[in-house]
């Protein structure tokens, strides 16, 4: 078993919240997934607000990271740089004891 599936069984672990609505809330000009490429900083910066506030596991910048999502913005093109750069924003916002999920298939 997994260390994540294993502390999953044995204990709560607090996820993180939205990143789309703080980043609505602070101006956000086209999806929330365009800022893993034009705005990474921002990206982390919520990442790590959650970490702080207590969050063992965070999700991936990707919820709406798709081909027909991102065709309304004219980014149908970017979807794997998208997912890598979601990824790598992560990985660079977690500490030891965070665990990342989201659409990694593409790293």
């Amino acid at each position: 078993m997994s260390q994540f599936l294993t502390q999953l069984k044995d204990n709560v672990l607090v996820a993180d919240g939205a990143i789309g609505t703080i980043l609505y809330s602070e101006g956000l000009d086209t999806c929330p997934e365009a800022y893993n490429l034009s705005h990474p900083d921002k990206v982390e910066r919520i990442h790590r607000s959650y970490i702080e506030a207590g969050a063992d596991v965070i999700q991936t910048n990707t919820y709406g990271a798709n081909f027909e999502k991102l065709k309304r913005f004219g980014l149908e093109d970017k979807v794997k740089a998208i997912h890598q750069a979601a990824v790598r924003i992560a990985k660079k916002a977690a500490n030891k004891d965070t665990y990342i999920l989201g659409h990694s298939w593409w790293v």
